[in-house]
Order: C-alpha cells, then sequence, then structure tokens
C-alpha cells in the first residue's frame, strides 16, 4: 500500500468530496479516488457510515466491506467491486457530511500513530484482518442494539492501523472487535428475548 507523506487521511477524505464535480458520487468514483492508496482508506470511508447511520441503513456499505475483506483474505492488490455495486451513487453533500463529521476523531487517532510493530500488518497478518473485517460486517447486517456503530468503529480503527502501518494500532482494534462482538451478542439477545417478544404480544402474535 502506498501512503501519502504529504497530507493526512482525514484530508484525502475531505479531498475526495472537494474535488469531485458532480452532485453524486458513485461508489466506484470513490474507489478510483482511493486507488493505489489501497484497503485502508477504502475500509475507513465505508465503515463511517455504519458508525453514525441509523439502523438499517448500514446494509449497502457492510456489503461492500464485505467485500473488501474477502479481497484482502484472498491478497488482492487494490480494491474492487462489481459494477453493480460500483454505479450506485450518493449525494456528494451527504458523503462530504459524514466526513467532516468523523475528521475531528480522525486527527485525534492520527496524532497518535506511527509505523511500528509492522510484523502484525505483514501479508499473514493483512489477510487475517480480512477474515476479522467480514466477520464484523455480518455483525453489521444483524438487527438489535449495538450491531451497527461497534463493530464500524473497530474496522474503522483496523483501516488506519494498515494505513499508517501501526501494529500497536492493530492489536488495540483486535481487541475492540472482540468487544465489539460482545456488545452486539448482548443486543442480539436483547432483540429476540425481549424486543421481538412485546412487539409481537403488541400485535397479537404468538411468539
Amino acid at each position: 500500500m502506498i501512503r501519502d507523506d504529504h497530507r493526512s487521511t482525514s484530508e484525502i477524505f475531505l479531498s475526495i468530496t472537494a474535488e469531485h464535480p458532480h452532485e453524486r458520487i458513485s461508489i466506484q468514483d470513490i474507489i478510483d479516488s482511493l486507488g493505489e492508496r489501497g484497503f485502508g482508506f477504502a475500509l475507513l470511508i465505508f465503515s463511517l457510515p455504519c458508525i453514525i447511520a441509523p439502523p438499517g441503513l448500514s446494509s449497502a456499505p457492510a456489503v461492500i466491506l464485505i467485500i473488501f475483506g474477502a479481497q484482502m483474505l484472498f491478497q488482492y492488490n487494490q480494491p474492487w467491486v462489481p459494477q453493480w455495486v460500483g454505479k450506485r451513487s450518493v449525494a456528494r453533500a451527504d458523503l462530504e457530511g459524514i466526513i467532516r463529521r468523523m475528521v475531528p476523531v480522525l486527527r485525534r487517532i492520527e496524532s497518535w500513530c506511527k509505523p511500528r510493530l509492522e510484523f502484525l500488518i505483514g501479508p499473514l497478518g493483512e489477510r487475517l484482518l480480512g477474515l476479522l473485517i467480514i466477520i464484523l460486517s455480518l455483525v453489521i447486517l444483524m438487527p438489535g442494539p449495538g450491531t451497527n456503530g461497534p463493530p464500524g468503529l473497530a474496522i474503522a480503527f483496523l483501516s488506519i492501523a494498515v494505513i499508517e502501518r501501526d501494529g500497536l494500532l492493530v492489536f488495540a482494534g483486535v481487541v475492540g472487535s472482540f468487544l465489539a462482538m460482545y456488545l452486539a451478542i448482548t443486543g442480539l439477545i436483547l432483540f429476540f428475548n425481549w424486543i421481538v417478544p412485546a412487539v409481537a404480544g403488541w400485535l397479537g402474535i404468538a411468539w
């Protein structure tokens, strides 16, 4: 992966929307603008909606994250999406709003990062991270409280770790991933044991 040594991650993301000439930006446009910067940037930009979007609106980015995770697992050189996914678009202003909301957090994380323990981000490490990202993305697709934000945040941490080649942040992201999965499992138990029966009872349906 080629890093941009002159601009921070947050600045690069802001430039994606600032330099785009149209009112809507397709997923393929986003991938093309990241290009050789690799999977870290692609994972980060598609994990942001999972962190802040309401439940039910994270399915599309979660599917794209699964695609990227699988590509990391099978050691693709660059991120790629099928044409039917690449044609989907979002309003440029909406994407810029999401990025601007996350910029303060990104800048704080960037201030902690530096290349270290890079053996954790070698070929085997990236394949294992790809598998972990697939699992976290599948959790995001599940219903229930806590299944969106925590896994999305864990993927964002892992993606920044890949961008900055920071093995210590990878370790922190893996620990955070297990915590996110614990919260998601707790949310699913709550959803199926309490919320679904309550709604079914209100509707007069046996559960």
